[in-house]
């Protein structure tokens, strides 16, 4: 009964209800073009070092900007900016399928476009968040953070779907263009959420207001130790998300539309982790919940690594979704409860640049040693980093977080 009227008091809170029907376009639109994206560049190229130097780059501004994002997010209107942010993603895809759909669009421009997306993207997160702590209750930030995950694992299981499709059927072009009117509609959703005006505040200093979400970083240990556990794990499901596209693509000859039929399936184990983690945590603890899924996101890499049958693929990326997902919504959970309001965009962007801070390097080492490596040694080493991110949580204090 009490998860029933907190799920009640949830539905209540005006900004939430806003960013809940924005945050749907966003994340069926996300995830058709993170999809998309590095298949038709694979389409073109037929390269998996051309793949992974893509996704890398997609991780960039998380590592090099998010600090910067943080400091101003706390500045500025959220909602305004978050809008901003969309229509920019909704502008470049579109261009970008224009000029795909007439041959004009070169290879190289893939990547300045992965990187801006992902800007864009980062910030919206970041004002989502804010807009999130700013509006939710203390005791309903994590089955909101668990509802808003769960749209885009719902969406995991028709985006990728239609992303293949899409390549497969109709245009290249189509897997830009679809997402690009959803962005447009998850800008157009966010007019219900009030625009909130930044902090009151004195004249700012950026290496003073740094330092501040920097000093609550540093004091909040469990927080602090579990950034750097994320980092482990972060590389590890980087490596073994090219890894394994490239495994079912080219070794096992899947074609664009059964692939998205095998991630669609996986989204499924989204879906259930966003409806069921906050029951494990009430179970068991956010501490022992992240433990799990560090380590069975490690133990599911290797089975991806070795089985052939495409339906035990499909079991295994179901489990490994719930678990990864289960794992994120304890991570992101965790760092707003325990963030004050006034420095959440702050300790995000310093949280966001750790959390990414080796996937580049592990995407592309990934991407060049995949020729000379055998495949099953390189997914050792990412199922090594995600067991060894599994201990780190075992001995530090986020093991006895509630």
């Amino acid at each position: 009964m009490q998860q029933a009227g907190q799920g009640g008091g949830l539905w209540q809170q005006p900004v939430f209800v806003g960013l809940f029907a924005s945050t749907l376009f966003l994340a069926l639109g996300s995830q058709i073009y993170q999809l998309a994206l590095p298949l038709i560049l694979y389409e073109l190229t037929h390269s998996l070092n051309a793949m992974s130097q893509l996704r890398a780059v997609e991780f960039l501004p998380n590592l090099l900007l998010a600090v910067f994002i943080g400091v101003w997010v706390d500045r500025v209107c959220r909602r305004r900016w978050a809008q901003h942010s969309l229509l920019l993603m909704a502008l470049l895809l579109g261009l970008a399928g224009s000029l795909l759909a007439q041959g004009w669009l070169p290879l190289w421009g893939f990547y300045p476009l992965a990187f801006v997306m992902m800007l864009c993207n980062y910030i919206t997160a970041i004002c989502r968040f804010g807009l999130v702590k700013h509006s939710v209750p203390q005791a309903l930030l994590m089955p909101a953070t668990s509802y808003l995950n769960t749209l885009f694992n719902l969406f995991a299981v028709t985006g990728p779907m239609l992303s293949g499709l899409l390549i497969a059927f109709a245009s290249l072009a189509w897997g830009l263009w679809l997402p690009a009117l959803l962005f447009v509609l998850s800008s157009l959703a966010l007019l219900r959420v009030p625009a909130l005006p930044p902090q009151a505040g004195g004249e700012r200093h950026f290496a003073t207001e740094l330092a501040a979400g920097w000093a609550a970083l540093r004091a909040n240990r469990p927080l602090w130790q579990l950034a750097w556990a994320v980092v482990l794990a972060n590389g590890a499901s980087g490596m073994a998300e090219v890894l394994q596209l490239f495994r079912l693509r080219d070794s096992l000859g899947l074609s664009p539309a059964q692939l998205g039929v095998l991630y669609g399936v996986a989204g499924i184990g989204g879906i259930a982790a966003g409806f069921s983690v906050t029951w494990l945590r009430q179970r068991l603890g956010l501490g022992r919940v992240v433990v799990l899924a560090f380590a069975l996101e490690g133990l599911g890499m290797l089975a991806l690594a070795t089985l052939h049958q495409v339906w035990l693929l499909g079991l295994v990326m179901l489990a490994s979704s719930f678990v990864v997902v289960c794992g994120n919504v304890c991570v992101w959970s965790y760092r707003q409860e325990s963030t004050p309001l006034a420095l959440i965009g702050r300790v995000s962007g310093l949280t966001g640049s750790l959390f990414k801070l080796l996937m580049p390097l592990t995407l592309w080492l990934s991407g060049a040693l995949a020729g000379s490596w055998p495949l099953m040694q390189l997914m050792l080493v990412a199922a090594g980093l995600s067991l060894l991110a599994a201990l780190c949580c075992r001995l530090g204090a986020v093991y006895r977080v509630a």
